[in-house]
């Protein structure tokens, strides 16, 4: 199952980054994972009791938007509202229901959204009663909130819990999940076609298992596959101005439903922040990660051009030095199989696991030889580690002070597990516990 998208709506200047930054921060205070790549972005994945969702921020919806600007940023807010499986219509308690606000009412009612009304700014008991004027808009429950001190936000994150889709049996599950992602003409079509030619058996199309995209199965050699096709855009023309947007919802569906994100490239372009960006996300939900450099056919090259992609990659993105790099054209076919291998490669990658005794007597070795820095004058131990699952392998570890153990550190024990025990094309997950 897909990733439920929430996207956040409403005029200017109604506080709808503050809102989203409030969600964001409300999540991160009870995860205690390893951060991924710190950026700012108009979405995140976050989870709210165990309910795990994708919630989009957009700009200000104005309906008869004048200059094209605000008709760019008016567009975003109506794609997000079209990906939306739930929208939070937010308002401003303060100045009560506006005609634009009215506006976008008639507009969500028209897109037959499930949708919430927040008033915001409702910083005190009489703030509430005043919003309950909102309930004149008639789309949906009122649940006031103040997104700058937290007033009410767990009984908004309630709401939007109870509203989202609940889960369903995945008669999939036993699939390894492959979603081809990418900027947009890069080959990703190409490449789809060349890796479902011969010595593949294609089990079946399945359409209509996510927007705008056929899911296909496949069998090589007893494995079943399910290829999350991302490539055909049916919108392109209507969302042309915002296509980088509209194609980035798109691809966050796929990764968040995906087991392995092949990443593809442009041989032309190398890696490029667009690239960064995809793999970023796929990297932040865990998923496995391969990157194709496409269009190798058409490159300058002499035989060194390989290892040379492979340390400019490298240095632009030090954090996916786990994944591995691929070369091959799509058009003439040269080494597309090698995807296929990798993909399995990848997939056994994720499964693995290391016998607790193993992985003890490893990373004690390690923390003796190379201890956590101390901090605030606190001497930090690591007494010992668990791998309790994989797919994504999930180590925890147990530590006298696990929160001041600081993020170069995680990276060298990941470095240094890596080294060990492989780990090829798949994050890892590390968790600190007190103990």
């Amino acid at each position: 199952m897909s990733l439920p998208i929430v996207a956040i709506v409403g005029r200017p200047n109604v506080g709808k980054s503050t809102l989203f930054n409030r969600l964001v921060r409300t999540h991160q205070a009870i995860v205690d994972n390893m951060p991924g790549v710190t950026r700012d972005r108009l979405y995140r994945p976050t989870n709210w009791n165990g309910v795990d969702f994708m919630l989009v921020d957009t700009g200000g919806l104005l309906v008869n938007a004048g200059d094209p600007l605000a008709a760019s940023v008016t567009e975003q807010a109506r794609i997000a509202i079209e990906q939306a499986d739930v929208v939070v219509f937010l308002l401003d308690t303060k100045v009560g229901v506006q005609d634009e606000d009215q506006q976008i009412a008639r507009e969500l009612l028209r897109a037959r959204k499930k949708v919430i009304i927040v008033p915001n700014k409702s910083d005190t008991s009489n703030d509430e009663i005043d919003a309950n004027e909102f309930y004149s808009l008639g789309i949906g429950e009122v649940y006031p909130v103040s997104a700058a001190n937290g007033r009410n936000i767990g009984e908004l994150l309630d709401a939007i819990a109870n509203m989202l889709p609940k889960g369903v049996t995945d008669e999939f599950a036993e699939d390894t999940k492959v979603a081809i992602v990418g900027r947009p003409n890069v080959g990703k079509s190409s490449l789809i076609n060349a890796m479902t030619g011969k010595n593949v058996t294609i089990v079946a199309p399945i359409p209509g298992t996510t927007r705008d995209a056929i899911d296909t199965r496949f069998e090589i050699e007893g494995d079943k596959y399910l290829l999350i096709d991302t490539a055909g855009l049916k919108k392109k023309n209507i969302y042309k101005d915002n296509l980088e947007f509209y194609t980035t919802l798109r691809t966050l569906r796929a990764i968040s439903r995906c087991d392995i994100a092949v990443v593809v490239l442009d041989s032309i372009d190398g890696l490029v922040v667009g690239d960064l960006r995809i793999a970023t996300e796929a990297a932040d939900l865990f998923k496995g990660l391969i990157f194709v450099v496409n269009k190798w056919d058409i490159y300058e090259k002499d035989e060194n051009s390989a290892d040379e992609i492979r340390k400019a990659i490298a240095e632009k993105a030090p954090l996916f030095s786990y994944v591995p790099v691929l070369f091959v054209s799509a058009k003439t076919g040269l080494r597309v199989h090698k995807v296929w291998e990798a993909i399995r490669q990848v997939a056994e990658e994720r499964k693995k696991r290391i016998p607790t005794a193993e992985l003890n007597k490893f990373v004690t070795e390690l923390v003796e030889s190379t201890p956590p820095p101390a901090r605030g004058g606190r001497f930090i131990r690591i007494f010992y580690v668990t791998q309790p699952e994989g797919d994504p392998p999930t180590l925890v570890f147990f530590s006298n002070h696990p929160k001041y153990i600081e993020i170069p550190y995680m990276r060298f024990l990941e470095n240094r597990i890596r080294e060990r025990y492989g780990f090829v094309g798949t994050p890892l997950k590390f968790i600190f516990k007190a103990k």
